[in-house]
């Protein structure tokens, strides 16, 4: 089949099946993104605004690839301004390397341009980063996956097949773990309590308003995108820690288990507190919680991704997280920005070191 005959389109209502078929090829038919739920979380439920798919198509009109634009809202420098993520790039085998992923690049910047979107950000492959970093080093960074063994006997069982390698390894753990995972979580204050909470209620608003100019370019976390954002879809499930002092809110981090690779890894998907010693403080108390809540899980495994630049970077790596050496990490997460309107200065002043990125703005959801 020529490449040449394949065109660019945005997806329409009756190209789900064909959408969910090719990210089961992709991704396997257990995983989330294979799920009609997923789809119509993530195509028209969101707060921001309805999902933009734009799509390549073959002679007969099918779908042979695909990239998501999902509407965000940010806080950059004091202004909400309307923006997108780009994500779940899909491309047939048969069509890779063909002139089919450049058209679908063109309709996806051509989509941001009609909807007057003038950034967008995504976490690009190891190939993109590399070519493009040279070119624009203050739109590409690398953010560090922070890692805590919970139950190092378990990882040996998982990683080692051989008894003598795991009697080794579990003999070793005992003083190999406190090297590697320096630190444990602060004593609370007896003014900081920590709580579970069910849903994202006024409070997480009225949070948001105190902490919203922390960092220069944060998404916005208000309780509207809260509950999107983490909303139990295709059998995610996540559980919800604030941390308050008497009647005000100072933290809070939102936490799902889940099994990679035969691992079962508790993830940190967001941590946020306020600025100063006691958002610190409180920051310690959630990881102490969160630490409780997967060994409870049997998670064998903590993980977290934050920027450096970052106050809850600091608490991580106080509560014994590590930043994973890069030879241990399955993929990096190459983190980028992309403005599409030059003309606003604000945005074209931007640098990765402003921005405020976790697990909850990685592209898999």
């Amino acid at each position: 089949m020529k490449s040449d005959r394949i065109i660019a389109d945005l997806g329409r209502a009756d190209d789900v099946d064909r959408i969910l078929e090719l990210n089961r090829l992709e991704y396997g038919g257990g995983d989330i993104l294979a799920t009609r739920a997923d789809f119509a979380w993530r195509y028209n439920q969101n707060p921001a605004g309805q999902a933009i798919v734009p799509v390549i198509r073959d002679e007969r009109h099918s779908v042979v690839g695909f990239i998501w634009i999902v509407p965000l809202h940010l806080r950059i420098k004091g202004q909400n301004r309307r923006a997108a993520t780009g994500t779940n790039l899909v491309i047939h085998p048969e069509h890779r390397n063909t002139f089919g992923y450049p058209k679908l690049l063109r309709r996806f910047e051509q989509a941001l341009r009609e909807n007057d979107i003038p950034l967008h950000f995504s976490f690009v492959s190891e190939q993109t980063y590399r070519r493009q970093r040279e070119r624009a080093p203050q739109a590409f960074t690398t953010i560090p996956l922070l890692v805590k063994a919970l139950d190092t006997k378990s990882l040996a069982h998982t990683y080692f097949t051989k008894e003598w390698q795991r009697f080794i390894l579990g003999w070793a753990s005992q003083f190999v773990s406190p090297l590697l995972f320096r630190g444990r979580p602060i004593a609370c204050s007896e003014e900081i309590t920590v709580r579970a909470v069910d849903q994202f209620g006024a409070s997480f608003d009225e949070f948001w308003a105190k902490v919203r100019d922390k960092y220069p370019v944060m998404s916005i976390r208000d309780g509207a995108f809260l509950t999107w954002r983490f909303a139990n879809v295709s059998g995610r499930c996540y559980r919800i820690l604030a941390a308050h002092t008497h009647d005000q809110m100072l933290g809070y981090a939102v936490l799902r288990c889940a099994t990679t690779r035969n691992i079962k890894v508790g993830l940190v998907m967001d941590l946020l507190v306020t600025d100063g010693v006691l958002g610190k403080t409180a920051g310690s108390c959630l990881m102490a919680e969160a630490e409780t809540y997967f060994q409870a899980q049997g998670m064998s495994l903590a993980v977290g991704l934050m920027v450096p630049t970052a106050s809850e970077y600091h608490v991580l790596r106080s509560a014994g997280y590590a930043r994973l050496p890069r030879a241990l990490t399955r993929r990096a997460f190459h983190f980028a920005f992309f403005v599409h309107n030059t003309d606003e200065r604000d945005l074209t002043s931007l640098s990765v070191r402003d921005w405020f990125v976790t697990l909850a703005d990685y592209e898999s959801f």
